[in-house]
């Protein structure tokens, strides 16, 4: 199978205050796509929370699929799923619903589910077997059934394949599956254990570029040689990483984005290499130093709610001005709705520690809309974003023609 996208999920966490943030994200995806959805999710160390498979490409598999399942052994057997043929699908297909019979279609724990994956060698596929008559002739006719070596063929046309196929099934537990019958011959591999998809270190790049000789306007050749170039990268790096390719120039280099710090700019980086012919790669890797930089201050929350704040047009250049603009704004993580905002700026005005029951006789989700409204404050998926000096996203941008200054409505 081709690595497309195997689930599309939603992550939620239980909230005392009662807004249950919401994240979602198709898997596989990459490390950088994982740890942000668990930031949008408001997720962090021991958060429990649940997934929930909104659509899958195995359309069978979600109701095995245990919602407590930990995100990266999802994203694990995403990744698995992505790299078989379509024989191994039809096997796993088979594997599961062989453990299904046998656990009245109970969830499967994600351990076993990614061994299946490992374990098709361990299973047969009759493609000409739908029911147990067709299953008990394709073994007679195979000599799969001794017993009926020896028997004429006047006989051999009076058989019941029916009850032949019947006995043989339920000896093997196998099950027929819409492309056949599928039976396991051994047992589900080990290679897998609880928790080894669970990286507890962060990606060491800010920007993973794949790398590979040729052209952009030229053909892909899949047998051309790929390496990883990690930036912000050194001139050096560069040269090793052309060298690994067979290229004399970066000229000669096709680059690609992997992944991303800022997931939001990933595309962005992509189209912008395809565009220039790879001639923006120093920009890119300048961006990759910002991103580095912003996370050592703690201030790539603020830039990631930034871009989504962003006009969908933002150009790579401008992406880079607003990473040294994150001081302009304040990211209010910990209010996720306008009427969690609402609260606090009651609490703050009136010096509360709490709202004394306030919230049972005001609207607060229209002041909190209210307030955002003329603040030019924005609700993100990272928090609220606030301005402090009176520009929103668009009008730190600075384009032609763009007003400054927030109107009162």
């Amino acid at each position: 199978m081709d690595k497309e996208k195997i689930f599309e999920i939603e992550l939620s966490r239980w909230n005392p205050s009662g807004a249950n943030p919401l994240a979602g994200i198709t898997l596989p995806a990459t490390p950088y796509e994982l740890a942000d959805t668990l930031e949008r999710a408001g997720i962090t160390g021991d958060t429990v929370y649940s997934v929930e498979v909104l659509s899958s490409q195995m359309d069978y598999l979600p109701q095995f699929i245990q919602p407590d399942i930990n995100l990266h052994e999802l994203n694990h057997l995403a990744q698995r799923l992505s790299s078989l043929s379509e024989w191994d699908l039809d096997c796993f297909e088979g594997t599961v619903m062989m453990d299904a019979v046998q656990t009245q279609y109970a969830p499967i724990p994600a351990e076993r589910l990614i061994n299946m994956t490992h374990s098709t060698d361990q299973c047969q596929i009759a493609y000409e077997a739908y029911d147990d008559p067709s299953l008990g002739k394709f073994y007679a006719d195979n000599d799969f059934v001794p017993a009926l070596e020896k028997v004429s063929d006047e006989v051999y046309a009076y058989l019941d394949f029916g009850k032949i196929g019947k006995e043989m099934r339920e000896g093997e537990g196998g099950v027929f599956m819409s492309h056949g019958y599928v039976v396991q011959n051994g047992e589900i591999a080990a290679d897998y254990h609880s928790g080894d998809a669970v990286s507890l270190e962060k990606p060491d790049y800010a920007v993973l570029l794949r790398v590979t000789k040729g052209y952009f306007s030229g053909p892909a050749q899949d047998s051309e040689p790929a390496v990883y170039l990690k930036l912000p990268a050194t001139d050096a790096a560069l040269i090793n990483a052309m060298d690994a390719v067979g290229a004399a120039s970066p000229e000669e280099c096709a680059f690609s984005a992997e992944d991303c710090m800022a997931p939001f700019l990933t595309e962005k980086i992509n189209d912008a290499l395809y565009a220039s012919e790879g001639g923006c790669y120093g920009l890119v890797n300048e961006l990759a130093e910002q991103l580095r930089q912003l996370e050592t201050e703690n201030r790539l929350p603020t830039y990631k709610a930034m871009l989504e704040e962003a006009p969908g047009d933002l150009s790579l250049e401008e992406a880079l001005d607003l990473a040294s603009m994150t001081e302009e704004f304040k990211l209010l993580s910990d209010s996720v709705s306008p009427a969690e905002y609402a609260k606090k700026e009651i609490q703050r005005m009136l010096s509360l520690s709490d709202d004394n029951g306030l919230i049972l006789f005001c609207n607060l989700d229209n002041y909190g809309r209210y307030l955002l409204e003329q603040r030019g404050a924005a609700e993100t998926e990272y928090g609220l974003l606030e301005p402090q000096n009176g520009m929103t996203v668009d009008q730190c941008l600075n384009r032609p023609g763009q007003s400054f200054g927030m109107e009162m409505k």
